[in-house]
């Protein structure tokens, strides 16, 4: 009787084994994508965090000094991305600039800061390795004796309006700046004519699929030598040939607003509120919106 007794089986045969691996991999085919969503949707409320952070101190800057910080000062000096960094709780690295210098004359430690705040996690992170520019910050002058003077990447910019220059220069004649951005000197939130809450004042810098850190496209955030390192344009001029909506692909080559975020480009108004804005925004509604006097009316976007 006791040798009758049949020992029970343990274990998964191989065919069970294979159904079950099946099963895991269906499962995990199902929830990755969830998982990737609910990832991303977490990236998307830290980087509008982040446009908040920068909108509240540049109202900070302007109760201070009666204006906006200019988007560069003069003489190739720092941008307004310095400029805000006491705003930014980044007294420290505030503190190592030398604000009558050139950033090619700054210390080393001032133009490598990071600040985690001016970098979407989507996108990058401080510390992912496309940090610092690689190529694109060199003197305009033409002085060629240092190949790069790299510094600090970011993920934002300032909102120069619709003609892609933050001044009134050669071969820019007729084409008054009216963005948020001027070069040299800042506006005054009374400039801002369309009112502050139809007014972009800074969005996601649009950065090539591949180019981190190179180029006009990607140069140092506190570079002030060139207005695309810190801001960009949206929209269009009358008469002017190129137009400057959001970027829809991650190769464009264009100095426009754009992100990593399927879809949308987020922005901060003028009066401190952030919002995403379609990639597919029609381009008069997206002009209303970057300039700042055309009394263009919005009603819904």
């Amino acid at each position: 009787m006791k040798h009758a007794i049949q020992s029970q089986r343990v274990g998964f045969t191989l065919i069970e084994m294979l159904v079950v691996l099946a099963i895991i991999m269906l499962l995990m085919g199902l929830l990755l994508p969830a998982v990737q969503r609910v990832r991303e949707a977490g990236h998307r409320m830290s980087c509008a965090n982040n446009l908040k952070q920068i909108g509240l101190a540049l109202h900070l800057y302007h109760n201070d000094y009666h204006r906006l910080p200019p988007s560069r000062m003069l003489d190739r000096r720092g941008t307004w991305f310095v400029l805000i960094l006491p705003y930014m709780e980044q007294q420290s690295l505030y503190s190592l600039w030398d604000l009558s210098r050139t950033y090619y004359q700054q210390r080393e430690a001032a133009r490598k800061g990071l600040v985690k705040s001016y970098f979407c996690p989507t996108r990058r992170t401080p510390g992912s390795g496309v940090d610092f520019s690689i190529d694109g910050d060199i003197p305009s002058d033409g002085d060629s004796s240092v190949s790069n003077y790299s510094g600090a990447l970011g993920d934002y910019a300032g909102n120069m309006g619709t003609t892609s220059m933050d001044f009134d220069g050669p071969g820019c004649e007729n084409m008054t700046p009216n963005g948020v951005f001027e070069y040299p000197r800042g506006i005054r939130f009374s400039d801002i004519v369309d009112g502050l809450s139809n007014t972009l004042m800074a969005g996601e810098k649009h950065v090539p699929l591949n180019r981190f850190g190179r180029g006009w496209l990607d140069c140092s955030i506190y570079n002030g030598d060139y207005p695309t390192c810190s801001c960009r344009a949206a929209g269009w001029y009358p008469g002017f040939p190129v137009a400057f909506p959001l970027a829809r692909s991650l190769t464009d080559r264009s100095p426009v607003f754009g992100s990593y975020h399927p879809g949308l480009v987020q922005f901060v108004f003028c009066d401190g509120h952030v919002k995403a804005l379609p990639v597919t925004i029609d381009l008069q509604t997206l002009t209303h919106l970057a300039h700042r006097f055309d009394g263009g009316v919005v009603d819904d976007f």
